[in-house]
């Protein structure tokens, strides 16, 4: 497994790879090099204080410093980011707004509304991924169970009878938790809670048996014991958790259920612009100690797409959240 320090490294490399193929600049240079000309707000679609705050406010601060222009974050939390991507979607596409978006903005909203004040696809640009949050899965420690296929196999024993908490109805915890039982063969009850405040209280005290949470949140308990984790969704075990397997070692594999956070604009914001904030940001991703301070350092793990990249990632998570969603006949109208 990567140590830190080699990870920061890696992601160094990774980025002078990228410019010295010429990936990230390929454009008109009198727009990208007189952005930006004045502040730039960057709307956050959570309260101040929670990890996709505090993420942005870390790039926020080193993009102030590289652009000689204040980056000011704008919280505007609710309707399940749908205020934050309305606000950026309508704003002057010229760069100086942007939204630090998670996947219910460009990826979930439009199958579980029939009626959004803006379009994903058609009004909202990607720009860069900066990390995914890697999720555990974790069951109460009274759940007899130490494994995966082990729960697999007691949610099959018992069909319906056991419950799974998520952070409300069409939340990622929820649609990653039934494409994991789809996968895997099982139905359970689904218990809407407000977030993971209120997802541990449930597990710790077996009001339910499953659930999803990111490692922050879950570590502390997870080291008293209070509750077990069975699987990490990520490419590779996590450094904090060594001993908990990816979902492809505990018997699942494919599943590709990452959490990310990413940088979005309004979609007509040319793409000399774009091209120059997905570079000025995969150099601050680069910058020593900063991954490690920003990044791996409060949980999450680099992600680094680039504006194509990003668009790719994304149109196969609409076709994959559109499919659960329909399965699941959920709506929010």
């Amino acid at each position: 497994m990567l140590q830190l320090p080699k990870l920061a490294l890696g992601v160094r490399a990774l980025v002078l790879a990228m410019l010295v193929a010429g990936t990230l600049l390929r454009a008109t240079p009198a727009l990208s090099q007189t952005f930006p000309s004045r502040p730039v707000r960057i709307i956050v679609p959570v309260t101040a204080g929670g990890l996709s705050d505090i993420l942005t406010r870390a790039y926020a601060q080193e993009l102030s410093q590289l652009w000689g222009q204040q980056v000011l974050v704008e919280n505007r939390p609710g309707a399940n980011t749908i205020l934050a991507a309305e606000a950026t979607a309508k704003a002057a596409p010229d760069g100086h707004t942007l939204m630090l978006s998670t996947p219910p903005a460009i990826s979930i909203n439009q199958f579980l509304f029939k009626k959004l004040p803006y379009d994903p696809e058609r009004d909202l640009a990607p720009v860069f991924i900066i990390a995914y949050a890697p999720p555990l899965f974790i069951v109460g420690a009274s759940v007899p169970v130490n494994t995966l296929q082990e729960f697999i196999a007691l949610a099959k024993s018992k069909p319906g009878e056991l419950a799974y908490g998520s952070f409300g109805m069409g939340s990622v915890a929820q649609i990653d938790i039934e494409i994991l039982s789809a996968k895997a063969g099982i139905r359970m009850n689904h218990i809407p809670y407000k977030g993971i405040a209120d997802v541990l209280p449930a597990l710790t005290s077996g009001l339910i048996q499953f659930g999803y949470a990111g490692i922050p949140p879950a570590l502390p308990l997870i080291r008293q014991g209070r509750i077990k984790a069975l699987a990490v969704a990520a490419p590779r075990r996590i450094a904090v958790l060594p001993d908990v397997p990816t979902l492809d070692e505990a018997g699942l594999p494919g599943l590709d259920l990452r959490g990310w956070f990413g940088i979005v604009a309004p979609s007509a914001t040319p793409r000399p612009v774009i091209d120059r904030i997905a570079t000025d940001m995969a150099q601050v991703s680069a910058r020593p100690g900063f991954s490690e301070k920003a990044i791996t350092g409060v949980g999450l793990e680099p992600m680094l797409l680039m504006p194509e990249a990003f668009a790719e990632f994304v149109k196969k998570e609409r076709t994959r959240n559109s499919e659960v969603i329909r399965s699941l006949k959920l709506s929010l109208d």
